[in-house]
């Protein structure tokens, strides 16, 4: 019988790793058994642990079973009749013997190879544990710790004694990190390796964008309010669509929240990532215009076979409909599917495009 004090030992190990002792026991159940296997012990049956938890205590048995024939496949501890009745002369075939490890016995190599073993299996457990919590947050944001960093990329800490490295592509342009700072990171893929989970994270993918809304938004995350555009470009400016599923709901200004706040903690968490909100409409003349916004757009002349849209803006909005670099054309386009050209309201005129007033500004 293994003593009290390794039970809880054994506990601690449960408690500290978040574990459940059951999965503990089972452990040392496996790692005795490669001992038995592998020393010069006399236990070389099926080993079977029996626990009481009130009492905190350890029995191994050694099990040996009669059959008529020896099956390579079936259990350890196999015996022939014959094998059988040189123990017990009145051993029948099914008879099942069950005797008590004598753990006095265990000389130094069978020892340490349970203690080698049951620190591997151990560690096993951990990393399996570890695929089994982090696999069921694919698509989800989890927060880490910035661990180190070089000129290549950073290491996190997740939880769960598990770390994952971000390549600075991965992250937001010119973003800093410091020893110990939190940071939201958005999961998208876990591998099983021998060595454990490898975790891949990124803070630059559209993915990122939703899945900040929803847990910053609750009616978003309930489903009253979808999300059906995202286009960005990571660390400057992002553009959402959003629609109200039953109408009821003012799906803008529920994103941007009371004063701002929800959005606001969105930014927080992209470093001061620039959002802008436009509603989704059905329409393409009103779905452009209102994807052009902060910019006002007196035409949209829409191509649905080619998909593809000329806008009219006056001239005084033509800068702010493009914006820095075309971000704003570009991004209106991406969030919404459609080729947007934008033009000037006096070149319409020198150009002789016909156009007509169709946009309730």
């Amino acid at each position: 019988m293994i003593s009290k004090a390794f039970y809880e030992s054994l506990e601690a190990i449960a408690d500290e790793r978040g574990l459940d002792i059951s999965q503990i026991l089972d452990k040392v159940e496996i790692a005795m058994s490669v001992a038995c296997k592998n020393s010069d012990v006399p236990y070389k049956g099926t080993i079977k642990l029996e626990a009481d938890q009130e009492k905190k205590k350890i029995k191994f048995y050694n099990y040996q079973y009669v059959v008529e024939e020896i099956d390579p496949e079936g259990p350890r501890g196999q015996l022939t009749l014959e094998q059988a009745q040189a123990i017990k002369p009145k051993a029948k075939i099914g008879q099942e013997f069950r005797e008590e490890v004598n753990l006095s016995i265990f000389k130094r190599k069978a020892a340490s190879m349970f203690r080698q073993n049951l620190l591997n299996e151990l560690k096993s457990l951990e990393r399996e544990e570890a695929y089994n919590f982090f696999i069921d947050k694919v698509g989800e944001i989890i927060t880490g710790h910035v661990l180190s960093k070089n000129d290549t990329f950073v290491t996190l800490s997740l939880g769960k004694g598990m770390t994952a490295t971000m390549s600075y592509r991965d992250a937001l342009p010119n973003e800093e990190f410091n020893i110990g700072q939190e940071k939201k990171v958005y999961l998208s893929k876990v591998e099983k390796t021998t060595k454990g989970p490898k975790i891949y994270i990124n803070r630059n993918s559209k993915e990122m964008i939703k899945k900040l809304f929803e847990l910053n938004i609750p009616e978003i995350a309930s489903g009253l309010i979808e999300i059906m555009g995202i286009a960005r470009e990571a660390g400057s400016r992002t553009k959402v669509g959003v629609v109200s599923v039953n109408g009821d709901i003012d799906p803008k200004g529920a994103c941007v929240g009371n004063g701002g706040a929800r959005i606001k903690a969105i930014n927080e968490a992209l470093n001061g990532e620039k959002i802008d909100i436009f509603i989704w409409k059905n329409n393409p003349i009103d779905l452009i215009a209102e994807s052009l916004s902060p910019a006002k757009v007196v035409s949209v002349m829409p191509d649905e076979k080619e998909k593809r849209a000329l806008v009219i803006v006056n001239d005084d909005q033509f800068s702010l409909a493009i914006g820095k670099n075309g971000q704003n054309a570009k991004l209106s386009a991406f969030a919404t599917g459609w080729r947007i050209d934008i033009k000037k309201i006096s070149d319409a005129y020198i150009e002789k495009i016909s156009f007509k007033y169709n946009v309730n500004n």
